[in-house]
C-alpha cells in the first residue's frame, strides 16, 4: 500500500477517483453539516485472462454476438466491472478551502464511503448564503493526473417532501424479471426513460421536493446512469447504488443479488429525517413492494405514500397486494402504469 502524503491521500499516478451525488443534513443543533461521501479508486488497465473468460460467460448468457461486445455501448458500459480497482487508498475530499481525511480507506472492490462535518457558518460563505442547496464536493489529488474529480451535495432542511426512487423499469426500461432481458438492457441497448416520469419529477422539483435515487444496479454503472438521467431531464438528486465484481456468480445469480441490502439504504436515509415526508416509488417486478410497505410500517408517520409501477410481465396481484397492506392505510398505496397517474397524489 502507498504510504499517505502530505494531504493524506495514498492515490498514484494514473488512478482515477469517481464521486456520487451525494447529500447533507444538519447536526448538533443546527450548527454543523454532516456530508455523505461515496465513491470508487479504478485505474485503467489490460482485462487480464480471468475478465476475459468473465466476458465470454456474459455473452453466451445474453446471446450477444462477438461483434456486439465491439460496440461503443458495450464498451463504455463493461468498463467499470473490468478496471482494476485499487484497495486501500485513503481519500481526501473538500468543500471549498478545507480539505478533509476520510477515516476509511477503499476496499478490495475500489469503493469508499464516510462523511465530513463542515460548520454552517463555513460552508455559508462557500456556497453564498444560507439559501443555497447545492454545493460543490473534490477529492484532493496531489498528482493532478486527472484533474479534481467531483460531484454535487443537496443540502437537505429537516423538513420537506423527499421522492426516494428506484431506477430500473420505474424510470428507466431494464425488464428484471428476465436475466437475459435485463443484461442486454444493461450492456447492449440504449437506455431508455418510462414515458412521462422525467417530466413528472421535474414538476415535482419545481414545487422544492427533493430526490434520492435508490437502486439495486451497480455502482459500476453509475457514469450511464447518471448521464441518461441527466440527457432524459430527471431531476437531480443523490445516488445509492450496489457494488458488484465481475464475477461467475455474479453474472448466474444476478436476479438474487440484486435483492439484498436496498432496504437497508432507504431505511438510513429515512432515519436522518423525522421531521421530513417521503414518497417511495419503485415498480412491482422485484421487492420494491415488500420493501417500501415494511419502510412504511418502520415510519409510519414519515412514508406517506407508496406509488407502484406495475409490471404486466409480474404484476403486484391481489394476494400479493394483501400481505404488502398489511398494517398500512390502503390509502397509502397506489399502483400505476402511466406517469400521468400520478400527476395530482402527491401530498401536499
Amino acid at each position: 500500500m502507498e504510504k499517505p502524503g502530505k494531504n493524506g491521500t495514498n492515490l498514484t499516478p494514473g488512478e482515477t477517483v469517481v464521486l456520487y451525488p451525494t447529500f447533507g443534513h444538519l447536526v448538533e443543533d443546527g450548527r454543523a453539516w454532516r456530508i455523505a461521501v461515496q465513491g470508487t479508486v479504478f485505474e485503467a488497465g489490460q482485462v487480464g485472462f480471468r475478465k476475459r473468460l468473465l466476458l465470454r460467460l456474459l455473452r453466451r448468457v445474453m446471446q450477444a454476438r462477438p461483434e456486439d461486445l465491439d460496440t461503443e455501448i458495450f464498451q463504455q458500459r463493461i468498463q467499470g466491472f473490468i478496471a482494476a480497482t485499487e484497495k486501500g487508498r485513503r481519500i481526501s475530499v473538500r468543500v471549498g478551502p478545507r480539505s478533509q481525511i476520510l477515516r476509511k480507506a477503499s476496499n478490495r472492490s475500489g469503493y469508499f464511503s464516510g462523511a465530513i462535518r463542515i460548520a454552517i457558518d463555513e460552508l455559508h460563505a462557500v456556497s453564498g448564503g444560507p439559501h443555497s442547496c447545492w454545493v460543490n464536493l473534490e477529492t484532493v489529488d496531489p498528482h493532478q493526473h486527472n484533474g479534481h474529480r467531483h460531484a454535487q451535495v443537496q443540502l437537505l432542511k429537516d423538513e420537506g417532501i423527499s421522492v426516494i426512487s428506484d431506477i430500473d423499469d420505474t424510470i428507466k426500461h431494464s425488464e428484471v424479471t428476465c436475466r437475459q432481458s435485463l443484461l442486454a438492457n444493461t450492456f447492449l441497448n440504449e437506455f431508455r426513460s418510462i414515458d412521462g416520469m422525467a417530466e413528472l419529477y421535474r414538476s415535482w422539483a419545481d414545487r422544492g421536493i427533493d430526490f434520492h435515487y435508490v437502486s439495486s444496479s451497480p455502482w459500476q454503472l453509475f457514469q450511464p446512469l447518471h448521464d441518461h438521467c441527466l440527457s432524459a431531464g430527471f431531476p437531480p438528486g443523490s445516488f445509492h447504488l450496489r457494488s458488484f465484481r465481475l464475477r461467475d456468480h455474479m453474472i448466474r445469480r444476478l436476479l438474487r443479488i440484486r435483492r439484498r441490502g436496498k432496504a437497508t439504504v432507504i431505511r438510513a436515509i429515512v432515519n436522518l429525517f423525522p421531521l421530513r415526508r417521503f414518497v417511495l416509488i419503485g415498480d412491482s417486478g422485484e421487492k420494491d413492494p415488500e420493501i417500501y410497505s415494511d419502510v412504511a410500517r418502520r415510519f409510519p408517520d414519515r412514508v406517506v405514500a407508496i406509488f407502484i409501477r406495475n409490471l404486466a410481465s409480474h404484476p403486484l396481484d391481489a394476494g400479493r397486494a394483501g400481505k404488502v397492506l398489511r398494517g398500512i392505510p390502503s390509502g397509502k398505496l397506489l399502483v400505476f402504469e402511466h406517469a400521468a397517474q400520478l400527476l395530482d397524489r402527491l401530498p401536499c
